[in-house]
């Protein structure tokens, strides 16, 4: 058998033949180039969504993108320019007091520094605002809209304006004014009343009674102030009430320092007319502009729609409260609530411990406490005063010396502590004094746990409304009229059920208790424990302190639970950098 050889193929390769290769060649690079240019245009494109299309809040399924927060932002920075540079011009026109100017432009520097965070805040609570102004029958308006930007280009009338000051003369070793200390104040800033009433010149006056180093030179002169200056609130309000060159009596701040004022020119509102055409200028349309003050526009629709509901003619109560603060310490099984009077040496606690036993100081403050504890088991009712009148713990004095709940693991210094943890003590129980580093202390045994338990013991004693008021001012954590001043017996003031100076809870609990008696006890989770004594009810509007309070505080308490209820999404980045 012979073999015959295969005939050879005549047959080329693809990749053989050149120029199907080069072609190959030249199809892949296309091909790698197409991909490229597809997945750069998709990126891009990925890129140009995140920075404007992709969505920065949802509020309700309704989407704000990331323009929309440029758009915010971009007009949040021309506002806080715009704000700075009138600010800055009123200083230097003289317009405007350098304190008020100064604190003024730092603030509107802090929020350039967080200008994306307050645009985000403003795009979420501005949705809700203008929903819920709408869902109110207080839908926003272009009238309001141009409403708001004219308030925002309008400066407030500005009043020049004098003062003298008289401030408390303390002690260095004790800071804080006594009694005597604010009344012998009040008494020389009296008697400069006096005088200017009796037709004395004021920088005279002003050079000779007040106090602060700043205007006291110059008789008093403050310069331009507007109803928005850093003076004392309360001055403030008279200030811009006071008629021309008129004194306007002799204001307690609240920093407990009394000040009188005067105005000797007024200098009305005035609107700039440029304030859209800077806008514009700036890169702002109007159109743009009007959206984004329909949120402001609609935050102060619904501030004026809620509080003229609390302001409104209604049943309203005088209440007193006994309010023991809620407190994790009260589940500690060593816990106690105790009060104290402390007598330090020198009336000084902080520098006690430098002050050598030997010295008489340490006498004296012994015999003090010495004294106090026999007055006290004398007559224990004299607790609360002698705690507010004669406690050298600036901490606690003001509250009736109270320290709430302490328990083994509350740092006490060992002395207190080995006397207040001290086995058989009683409810009531006043020990004799202790001494510790910061001098002698005078302490009793308020109650132990629970403070559930403790109101439901205080019922029975309440059998009149001078007998809740000493209930108070011994038990009660209360120092405000939203749960009551305990120095004041409890007092509450007058309280709405629909006013928002409470919460709903403690509200309805006020109004279902009888006008008279004591009431039932409440539990407020997070809060605290109540006892209420109506004593009296009256159909009225609000007034005085009450109508303060829901000028100041109605549309927050209003608005909280309202805004609670919408579903809302901020974009996680953004949202860390409004909280962080």
């Amino acid at each position: 058998m012979t073999s015959r050889p295969r005939p050879g193929s005549s047959r080329t390769r693809l990749w053989d033949d050149p120029t199907r290769r080069n072609m190959l060649m030249n199809l892949g690079f296309g091909l790698a180039v197409v991909a490229a240019l597809l997945t750069l245009v998709i990126a891009l494109a990925v890129g140009w969504y995140g920075d404007h299309l992709a969505p920065a809040v949802k509020v309700n399924g309704v989407t704000l993108t990331m323009d929309d927060l440029a758009k915010q932002s971009k007009v949040n920075a021309f506002l806080i320019g715009y704000q700075t540079k009138q600010t800055r011009t009123l200083l230097s026109s003289g317009k405007m007091w350098a304190t008020d100017a100064d604190g003024r432009i730092q603030t509107l520097s802090s929020e350039v520094s967080k200008l994306t965070s307050l645009s985000l805040n403003q795009l979420t609570d501005g949705t809700v605002m203008v929903d819920l102004a709408a869902k109110n029958g207080q839908a926003v308006t272009p009238a309001d809209i141009a409403a708001k930007e004219q308030q925002t280009a309008t400066q407030s009338e500005l009043r020049h304006v004098w003062q003298i000051v008289v401030a408390p003369v303390t002690t260095t070793a004790n800071p804080t004014a006594t009694n005597a200390e604010k009344a012998a104040a009040k008494a020389k800033a009296s008697l400069a009343y006096s005088a200017l009433k009796g037709g004395g010149d004021w920088a005279t006056i002003a050079k000779s009674f007040s106090t602060d180093a700043t205007t006291a030179p110059q008789g008093g002169d403050v310069g331009f102030i507007d109803k928005n200056s850093s003076l004392d609130p309360a001055f403030v309000s008279a200030l811009m009430a006071a008629p021309l060159n008129t004194p306007t009596g002799v204001i307690e701040g609240a920093d407990g320092i009394y000040r009188i004022g005067k105005v000797t020119e007024v200098i009305p509102p005035q609107t700039d007319p440029t304030f859209v055409q800077q806008a514009q200028d700036a890169g702002i349309s109007k159109a743009d502009l009007d959206w984004s003050f329909q949120y402001a526009a609609a935050n102060t629709k619904l501030n004026s729609w809620v509080t003229a509901q609390a302001m409104a003619s209604a049943p309203q109560r005088h209440v007193y409260a006994i309010y023991m603060q809620a407190s994790a310490a009260e589940s500690d099984p060593t816990a106690v609530r105790v009060r104290h009077i402390l007598f330090s040496p020198n009336h000084d606690a902080q520098n006690a411990a430098n002050v050598p036993a030997s010295d008489p100081a340490w006498n004296a403050a012994k015999a003090l406490a010495d004294a106090a504890y026999a007055q006290l088991k004398a007559d224990p009712s004299q607790f609360d005063t002698l705690a507010r009148t004669e406690s050298d713990d600036t901490g606690s004095k003001a509250n009736g010396g109270k320290l709430g709940y302490v328990t083994q693991a509350s740092g006490l210094t060992q002395a207190f502590a080995n006397a207040v943890f001290a086995k058989g003590l009683q409810p009531g129980e006043i020990l004799p004094p202790v001494k510790t580093e910061f001098g002698y202390h005078i302490i009793q045994i308020m109650h132990y746990p629970t403070d559930l338990a403790w109101a439901g013991k205080l019922i029975p004693q309440a059998t009149s409304l001078d007998a809740f008021k000493a209930l108070a001012r011994d038990n009660s954590d209360g120092s405000d009229a939203t749960h009551g001043d305990a120095a004041n017996g409890g007092d509450m003031g007058w309280v709405g059920l629909h006013t928002y100076q409470v919460s709903d809870q403690v509200a309805s609990a006020i109004f279902a208790a009888p006008v008279g008696k004591v009431s039932t006890v409440l539990n407020v989770e997070g809060d605290g424990v109540y006892l209420f004594w109506v004593a009296e009810e009256q159909t009225k509007v609000p007034d005085g302190a009450q109508a303060d309070s829901i000028k100041t505080n109605a549309f927050s308490s209003w608005y909280s639970p309202e805004r609670a209820k919408y579903t809302i999404w901020q974009d996680p980045t953004l949202a860390a950098s409004a909280t962080g």
